[in-house]
């Protein structure tokens, strides 16, 4: 943009004309000359589908849209990053990436403000939290304090680090209703029963691809969750047949869904998973909706009913693409959902 042209001299209507014409590295850039020039990006209303940040040996803030990805990335030189003690200074060299289905272009500056950019974003692409803080290897060469005062603002927490002792620090700093562990907890805490107990909405677990997840039967049975995820389960149907029945008995009260994602087990039918346990199998085509603690609604096709000692009816079933799999869901009366609502 040039001095021949004055933008921000033309009426309000013919800005946002020219704006809208440009791609988002440039209007990015102008939303960065004043005030008044933030304003008029913002009264774009760019519609973003989903953002997070991600904290390594790096800072990466992410914001996805209908066709384009804008990525941040704030990294250090090579002489701050080989400091051998304490924590390292936040990073200040930052590197604009746009990437759309037809081109990639970058941009590189110095001296940047990570917060500033946090807050900058929030307002250009209108909104006020992350939807994914995601914490990797290297997170802890940062001052925890320092990250945990510039990112105070997610949906999901999502750690995938190795270490059981960031892990531990990692939750203590971060509180969330939603976490995610791309590791295997009872390998890397010496105690896992203090994250079990929490009262997450939702805990998903996910170890490497290759290695089996390690959970026993009592370690499942102490998650006070909504919704719980597990991958790569080591089980047989019998010991699925005892959670259930423990179920049935009382425990996990809270729990409202649970998928299970076994490491080697194939599952035709629910036959053994079910043995001793009072059941009515559903008509493939009978088709109920779960409305799960976040507000969204699927449908529920078939599956065997049973009910727990105060009466309240679950049902589990095996997935129509996978046979490595079942699922649970608890019909609470706030769990009941209907056709109108997953159409909105």
């Amino acid at each position: 943009m040039t001095s021949s042209f004055p933008l921000f001299n033309l009426p309000s209507e013919s800005i946002l004309h020219v704006l809208k014409s440009m791609d988002y590295g440039e209007f990015i850039s102008i939303s960065l000359l004043s005030e008044r020039a933030k304003r008029a990006v913002e009264s774009m209303n760019l519609n973003y589908r989903y953002s997070f940040a991600v904290i390594s040996n790096h800072i990466s803030l992410v914001i996805n849209l209908k066709a384009t990805r804008v990525e941040l990335r704030f990294t250090m030189d090579k002489k701050r990053e080989n400091q051998a003690n304490g924590f390292l200074a936040l990073p200040d060299e930052m590197e604009l990436s746009i990437f759309t289905s037809r081109s990639f272009e970058k941009w590189i500056g110095k001296g940047s403000c990570i917060k500033r950019w946090i807050n900058h974003l929030k307002a250009v692409f209108h909104f006020s939290k992350f939807d994914c803080l995601q914490f990797d290897e290297n997170a802890s060469l940062f001052d925890i304090k320092e990250l945990q005062i510039m990112f105070y603002s997610y949906d999901v927490l999502r750690i995938s680090s190795d270490n059981g002792s960031d892990l531990k620090s990692i939750l203590k700093h971060f509180p969330t209703r939603r976490l995610l562990l791309e590791n295997d907890i009872l390998k890397l805490l010496d105690d896992p029963y203090p994250v079990l107990i929490q009262n997450y909405d939702e805990l998903v677990i996910e170890p490497l691809f290759d290695s089996p997840n390690i959970m026993k039967l009592d370690d499942l049975l102490i998650i006070n969750s909504k919704t719980i995820e597990i991958n790569n389960m080591n089980w047989t149907e019998k010991e699925l047949n005892r959670f259930l029945k423990n179920w049935i008995k009382g425990s996990n009260p809270r729990m409202e869904r649970l998928s299970i994602h076994f490491f080697s087990l194939e599952v035709t039918n629910l036959f053994e998973i079910l043995k001793g346990i009072k059941c009515m199998e559903m008509p493939a085509e009978h088709t109920r909706w779960f409305k799960s603690c976040r507000g969204s609604v699927e449908p529920v096709t078939g599956g065997h009913d049973f009910y727990r000692c105060d009466g309240t009816k679950a049902t589990i079933i095996i997935p129509a693409y996978t046979t490595h799999m079942v699922e649970m869901y608890v019909w609470y009366p706030h769990c009941v959902g209907e056709t109108e609502e997953m159409e909105n």
